[in-house]
């Protein structure tokens, strides 16, 4: 099947003529890291929310990883940019969509697990 835009892919998605075209697997892994990240950053809130005065340690950890993920994410998203405006499709881009999908999904797992300690 041809398609009216030779730099795209069989297999990529473009929105519009702005946006860069996406593979499934980059727009599953923004969206489970997105709302993985809100997740995260929810449990962070909640659980320092109730506690007053200094934080415990699970709550510190909880910030932490929320943060680690927050980078995780923000790097992926930026790394969509840079590696669909020079059309790469290597490693490195599937690395980063899987660390997004499944390093994601293990802190909210890790970080819920925490309030069991």
């Amino acid at each position: 099947m041809a398609h009216a835009d030779p730099t795209m892919h069989e297999h990529e998605w473009r929105g519009s003529e702005n946006l860069m075209p996406l593979s499934r697997a980059d727009i599953v892994a923004m969206t489970v890291g997105v709302l993985g990240t809100v997740a995260l950053i929810l449990i962070a809130a909640a659980s320092a929310g109730g506690e007053h005065g200094s934080y415990g340690p699970v709550t510190i950890a909880r910030v932490l990883i929320a943060t680690g993920f927050l980078l995780v994410n923000m790097a992926h998203l930026v790394g969509i940019l840079f590696f669909e405006s020079v059309d790469y499709h290597g490693p490195f881009q599937r690395f980063m969509a899987r660390l997004s999908v499944f390093g994601t999904s293990a802190a909210v797992i890790v970080s819920l697990a925490l309030g069991l300690l």
